[in-house]
């Protein structure tokens, strides 16, 4: 009798402390701000693989015109990719070159406000589409008291809260990177924002190497969570929080300035296609509407007037010495 009770009694610790660890995992997973922040809770399906359809992942929104893609293995635009967890995940375009200032946001609603003075951690996984033409490391993030909506497909222009590291392009295709930062909150943030909120012409970017006519810097974004900072001695190095103008324009935190305009004419003004803070080693590429490059130097040194080429609009590209690119447009008028 006693042996049979002894042993009933450590079934029923045993049973007790399994209940315990449930209610702790169950309590700690609860404890994600995010709702539905690996987008498995799909409420109409995907239809067509250019809709976007970020929205039937409720309460997820688009901040903007720029619809952003909810994808799973049969609905995918830039290359396929195994969800990081479950079957659905999103994409959005970070940089469009054939379409100036385009942008896609991510938002949504958090469960609840953040308590002023308390960290957080926030994480997610990111990954960079196949097919994408570019990458960048314009990743970011904007906590704020209501939803930042714009009214166009441009850039959001505010400075984020969050970022990923600068010159460090988001270019794995093939796993998913962990992103994680420790953010201790005001007090009255209450909505997400994630997108590239700095505008073309200070985005950094990569060329993938891929030949596409769609030049994008496309990423995907699964499993995001927001929860209380717990510290651990082998935790992840966090990510800064930048603090910074997002005009900035890379190489030594200067501002490279490139016109959009030349004009020929000897008068002056205007007379050459100058770029103010020009690094050394500069490699410059003038296309024309037609994609033929109708001029390049590797060591460009402010010394083009396109006096050899019609009026007209082209577009550029420059190389800095770090490998990064500043995409944009040029037009040259003749008088």
């Amino acid at each position: 009798m006693n042996f049979r009770f002894k042993k009933n009694e450590i079934k029923c610790s045993l049973i007790v402390i399994i209940l315990f660890l449930l209610t702790v995992n169950l309590k700690i997973f609860a404890q994600n701000l995010v709702p539905n922040g690996s987008f498995e809770q799909v409420y109409k399906p995907s239809k067509s693989r250019y809709s976007g359809n970020i929205e039937h992942a409720l309460p997820w929104f688009p901040a903007g015109i720029g619809s952003p893609d909810l994808i799973n293995q049969g609905n995918y635009n830039y290359g396929f990719k195994k969800a990081f967890s479950g079957t659905y995940y999103a994409g959005i375009i970070l940089f469009d070159a054939d379409n100036k200032e385009f942008r896609e946001y991510l938002s949504v609603k958090l469960l609840n406000k953040l308590e002023i003075n308390k960290t957080y951690t926030i994480k997610m996984s990111v990954a960079a589409a196949k097919q994408s033409f570019y990458y960048t490391d314009e990743l970011g993030i904007s906590f704020t008291p209501d939803s930042l909506i714009s009214n166009d497909w441009n850039t959001i222009s505010v400075v984020p809260n969050l970022k990923t590291e600068r010159y460090k392009a988001l270019n794995d295709t093939v796993k998913w990177k962990m992103l994680e930062w420790n953010y201790t909150a005001s007090g009255d943030e209450q909505f997400i924002t994630i997108g590239n909120f700095r505008n073309d012409i200070n985005t950094n970017l990569q060329t993938s190497g891929i030949s596409s006519s769609i030049r994008l810097a496309y990423i995907y974004i699964d499993d995001i969570k927001i929860t209380p900072y717990i510290a651990k001695t082998d935790t992840i190095k966090p990510e800064t929080i930048i603090k910074e103008n997002p005009l900035l324009a890379p190489s030594a935190n200067k501002k490279v300035i490139v016109p959009n305009v030349i004009t020929p004419n000897n008068d002056g003004f205007n007379d050459y296609f100058m770029i103010e803070n020009l690094p050394s080693y500069t490699q410059l590429a003038v296309i024309n509407k037609k994609g033929v490059l109708v001029y390049s130097s590797n060591n460009y040194k402010n010394n083009w007037n396109g006096d050899d080429l019609p009026t007209g609009n082209y577009k550029y590209e420059l190389k800095l010495p770090d490998g990064n690119i500043i995409y944009g447009s040029l037009d040259i008028v003749k008088k």
